[in-house]
């Protein structure tokens, strides 16, 4: 954060000293020395949206840079351009933040206390049948390109998807092109096949930004340990999620922290410790989730039913929260991500392991694929 955000130059602010009492559950409150290295690391978020300015969220979290779902699943390429517009406005108002092109840019606002601004998408809709809009799109700013969303698109399937027909021809020229510009090409939401496709095409590690593990919780929105490993073989990084769907195992509580931390130690058993990242899929401030985007992705997928997922008994579950509010027991959103810090050290894993799991998996491919062919 800069001095003009409210601090001094290349000073991180401590989670646990910050007062921000309309976030839930309060402050993360770990130990001084797991703040410490919190606040050393380079944290990198898989996937988030809604950003509104560097505010409290996302200061407790100690965040350095985010992968934001700027172009929104349903967009067309125009839509596209205007969000990626309007995010440009948000920066250029903002003093604490920057939009992101390099990986030095990431680690420039580590060093200066910045918070960097990754423009991300969820879709591969907003190209249309057109890879000129994909250099557009990339000269514009477009860093991580998600192929496809819950459907069926001109690249490939999506998860939902009954019939997992894997890339088209199109998609394959896709994940090329994506190759050659710089792009990283991001598989979350993706059909099996597709996934395991555009892994095997691609020239450059590829990322699944944030999903869950099959082996804990299975279900379209979970991978199986054939595409953990896949990806981390490839160089990639599986970035698991906090979302409650992803970590519900059917009991009769509320989704914890602890399931969370069991997957992620899952994934980091199949594929490495150099291949797992942290994906939240959570807002970047809170109560910034539209209710159009919920009442759209409740008439196509309704996986959304009245802000909470359709699981059958998770709504129970949940109680009164909303999930784009605040996500698992233990663990109420970004800003308790100290929490993760601390908990990984807690179980044995070293600082440096610890610092690769929050961001240096993510910068290392981002290192590899935001370069041109």
């Amino acid at each position: 954060m800069s001095a003009a955000a409210g601090g001094a130059a290349g000073a991180t602010p401590r989670a646990a000293d910050l007062r921000a009492p309309d976030l839930p559950a309060g402050p993360a409150a770990v130990s001084a020395a797991a703040q410490a290295i919190h606040d050393s690391a380079v944290i990198v978020d898989g996937c988030s949206f809604f950003f509104a300015g560097y505010g409290d969220l996302l200061r407790a979290s100690g965040l350095t840079a985010v992968n934001f779902t700027v172009a929104l699943p349903m967009d067309d390429s125009l839509q596209a351009a205007q969000r990626i517009k309007e995010y440009y406005a948000t920066v250029s108002r903002d003093p604490g933040s920057r939009i992101v092109r390099t990986p030095d840019d990431i680690r420039r606002c580590k060093a200066e206390g910045t918070f960097g601004v990754i423009i991300g998408c969820q879709n591969s809709r907003l190209i249309g049948t057109d890879l000129a809009w994909l250099e557009v799109f990339h000269t514009l700013g477009l860093r991580t390109l998600q192929l496809t969303y819950n459907e069926r698109n001109f690249v490939g399937d999506g998860c939902l998807e009954p019939n997992d027909a894997g890339l088209s021809h199109f998609g394959k020229r896709v994940v090329r092109a994506a190759n050659e510009l710089g792009l990283t090409i991001d598989l979350a939401h993706a059909g099996v096949r597709t996934t395991l496709e555009a892994i095997e095409l691609s020239e450059k590690p590829c990322v699944i930004s944030h999903s869950g593990v099959t082996a804990l919780v299975p279900g379209p929105r979970s991978y199986s340990d054939e595409v953990i490993a896949a990806i981390a073989a490839k160089g990639g990084v599986f970035g698991v999620t906090t979302f409650p769907n992803c970590n519900w195992r059917g009991g009769p509580t509320r989704p914890s922290f602890d399931d969370y931390l069991e997957a992620l130690e899952h994934a980091i058993a199949v594929a490495g410790i150099d291949h797992v990242g942290y994906g939240s899929d959570y807002v970047a401030k809170i109560g910034a989730y539209p209710q159009w985007v919920i009442d759209y992705l409740s008439d196509q997928y309704a996986p959304y039913r009245d802000g909470k997922p359709s699981r059958a008994g998770l709504a129970v579950v949940l109680g009164g929260i909303d999930i784009h509010d605040e996500q698992l027991a233990g663990f109420a959103g970004t800003h308790h991500l100290p929490r993760l810090t601390a908990a990984l050290l807690e179980r044995g894993y070293s600082e440096q392991d610890v610092k690769k799991v929050l961001g240096e998996n993510f910068m290392r491919v981002f290192e590899q694929t935001w370069v041109a062919a």
